[in-house]
């Protein structure tokens, strides 16, 4: 390819294999190729039909009313569905191809429209701000790719289990010992173990926003380095192995850093994605251990006696088994004393994640060549890109 310029195969692989890799914004029409939500119209179908089913009273009425109100609440949510095709002069029964305002007011409002007919006003509003906030939710995720990249950081993840096992051995002694004295702790239990509603999720969303400033701070500076390219040379040198390969780049002249917002976001979610499942994956472990711990260790006396509660009827007890004599008792006070006991231990990863000086040399010796590359393509396929321009007259 003498020109450098990009035939419609090549730029369509270069920017499949940027979406791949959890950086969508570096292919250059990702926006506009098709609007956002128009990419995600399967799962935006099933939310609206889920979203009309809130109509139902599973706790009230009974089975065979409730089947009546599910025949009618999707009979209801399809007719408005039709209705939308009609008004925009498409076929009764079809499936939109694109996402415009009429289908959104659709998506947003039709699934409060049963919930009105039965006359339950309080649940169709509840239906139109779950619908406005999963909209919002699903045009985050495909904006960013957010399922490639879930994916290219688990596969990131399978290939740094060593690395991450090393740093867990070190630091889990100290930690397993500061932690199980929280979790024998009554206070913890009685802070923790009746944390109802809004406030126990925004209290875990704390540990996590803590632990994600710990992780981000430090993106900047290697983007700032990897994204440093003296000259076309080392550009071109790490175009192998890519759909990029075989572009044609200038032999002199300095290539352009110019990165756009979005396009440092995607490479903050590359370089923190991976990081992030990893502290998952430690944060889940250590719920199920203290789930398991407490379900064989802490009966149900000890739980009502560190919660503060008059009885057990004052809890949920989700399970009991009967071992050896002794009733082991799962409650739901036990899961909530575990999941913030687990998300507390996430946040602490982070922080050794951060500060342990042999894990940031391994680790960016693992994630760099690979983010580096990436850069590398998208400076190749901008420059080919800018190529395809038509010239301004003077």
């Amino acid at each position: 390819m003498p020109s450098g310029r990009l035939t419609a195969e090549q730029r369509h692989d270069i920017e499949r294999w940027f979406i791949r890799r959890g950086v969508p914004h570096f292919a250059v029409l990702y926006e506009k190729r098709a609007d956002t939500l128009t990419r995600a119209i399967p799962i935006l179908i099933v939310a609206y039909l889920l979203g009309g089913l809130n109509s139902l009273d599973l706790a009230n009425w009974s089975a065979g009313r409730n089947a009546m109100a599910a025949v009618v609440t999707l009979a209801v949510m399809v007719f408005g569905w039709s209705i939308t095709n009609l008004a925009l002069r498409r076929p009764f029964w079809s499936i939109p191809t694109r996402v415009g305002p009429p289908e959104l007011v659709t998506f947003v409002v039709g699934p409060a429209i049963p919930s009105a007919i039965f006359g339950q006003w309080i649940d169709a509003i509840q239906a139109t701000v779950e619908g406005a906030f999963v909209l919002l939710v699903i045009w985050v995720g495909v904006s960013n790719a957010v399922v490639p990249l879930t994916l290219w950081a688990v596969r990131s993840t399978t290939g740094q289990i060593g690395l991450v096992w090393n740093l867990l051995v070190r630091a889990l002694p100290l930690l397993l010992l500061f932690t199980t004295f929280l979790f024998i702790n009554a206070e913890v239990w009685q802070m923790a173990g009746l944390l109802y509603g809004w406030p126990y999720p925004v209290v875990i969303g704390i540990f996590f926003v803590l632990g994600s400033v710990f992780v981000l701070s430090r993106v900047p500076r290697i983007i700032a380095g990897l994204a440093d390219f003296g000259t076309w040379s080392e550009v071109r040198l790490l175009l192998e192995d890519s759909p990029a390969h075989g572009i044609d780049l200038p032999a002199v002249g300095d290539p352009p850093e110019n990165l756009s917002l979005r396009e440092r976001v995607d490479l903050y979610l590359l370089t923190t994605f991976n990081q992030a499942v990893q502290i998952t994956l430690v944060a889940l472990s250590m719920f199920g251990f203290f789930v398991l711990l407490g379900f064989l260790a802490i009966p149900l006396g000890t739980q009502i006696a560190w919660i503060g509660v008059d009885s057990a009827d004052s809890i949920n007890i989700l399970a009991t088994v009967n071992a050896g004599g002794r009733e082991l008792v799962l409650s739901e006070p036990l899961l909530r004393v575990a999941g913030f006991l687990g998300a507390f231990v996430g946040m602490y990863f982070t922080v050794v994640l951060t500060t342990d000086a042999t894990y940031r040399d391994e680790f960016a010796e693992d994630t760099a060549p690979s983010t580096r590359q990436l850069l590398a393509v998208r400076m190749a396929y901008r420059w080919a890109r800018d190529l395809d321009r038509p010239a301004i007259a003077p």
